[in-house]
């Protein structure tokens, strides 16, 4: 099934833990994600996804036509469908969507809505929560919404947003 996946659209801030506070470069940290996902998507062999990088590479081909991903305000139209379930996907987010989606066939968006830290199942341990949902770009429509949540760890490490897009991974196609 065609699908585009959006950059992800934020980091959490005030962590009980502090983690967020040593994230350094937000913009590095979310690519950095991406990346992880793009990794996984493509180990598992889901070619017919088109991931954020090519979402770009798409939107630099098409200026007049398609806006950067990393433009598109995705992360508040579904904080939006979230309180308002009946509601569309809200302009101008609705007709971006729609002229990304349509270049690649697709009818969905997966959109990484949010990572946020928070306290691990052991005493002493953190963990990352990658907020993900799903858009009916044709539709309008809030799909699925769900937190996917990575291992415990003692201490924050840059590769702890790298485990959680792998575990997302091992969810939709596993190893």
């Amino acid at each position: 099934m065609p699908l585009i996946v959006l950059p992800t659209q934020s980091l959490r801030s005030g962590d009980a833990m502090g983690w967020a506070a040593k994230v350094g470069d937000r913009r590095a940290f979310l690519a950095s994600i991406d990346s992880a996902l793009e990794s996984a998507v493509r180990d598992r062999g889901l070619t017919s996804w088109a991931l954020a990088s090519k979402l770009a590479q798409t939107a630099r081909r098409n200026p007049l036509y398609a806006t950067n991903p990393a433009d598109v305000r995705a992360g508040d139209a579904v904080r939006y469908l979230e309180r308002q379930r009946d509601a569309e996907i809200p302009e101008p987010v609705a007709g971006q969507l729609r002229t990304l989606a349509g270049f690649h066939d697709a009818r969905h968006a997966l959109v990484p809505v949010e990572v946020r830290f928070e306290p691990g199942s052991a005493a002493g341990t953190g963990r990352a929560v990658l907020r993900m949902a799903v858009l009916d770009v044709r539709g309008s429509k809030l799909v699925f919404i769900g937190d996917i949540v990575g291992p415990d760890a003692t201490e924050f490490t840059p590769s702890i947003g790298t485990d959680v897009a792998r575990r997302f991974a091992d969810l939709v196609v596993p190893r």
